[in-house]
């Protein structure tokens, strides 16, 4: 009877850390920092002189949205799938890279 007892406990613990498993946020938690560095030092450059680039106000704050948005899943307890995280990456990628281009066009 006690083996039986004990071979339902191991049993048990193990499928409970079976579930713990999941998609790793770790990529997109990173690709999302990159951006938002990336999108601060854009918005340093605007706020020195606002009326200069005004042109990039509204897609500057498309930008933050985006990372807004990928914030709050990230930090939430939601479940999310491989397949969101890695639309992520991508997204937080492009915002990133639109930063960067729109930093070295406003230093020229």
């Amino acid at each position: 009877m006690k083996k039986l007892i004990s071979l339902l406990l191991v049993m048990a613990m193990c499928s409970s850390l079976a579930a713990c498993g999941g998609p790793d946020k770790q990529p997109a938690i990173d690709a999302h920092n990159k951006a938002g560095e990336a999108v601060n030092e854009l918005t340093e450059i605007i706020n020195a002189d606002p009326e200069t680039y005004a042109d990039y106000l509204s897609e500057m704050q498309t930008l933050v949205d985006t990372l807004n948005q990928c914030g709050e899943v990230l930090e939430s307890d939601q479940e999310v799938d491989q397949d969101a995280l890695d639309e992520w990456v991508k997204r937080c990628g492009e915002v990133e890279q639109w930063a960067k281009d729109a930093k070295a066009e406003l230093e020229q």
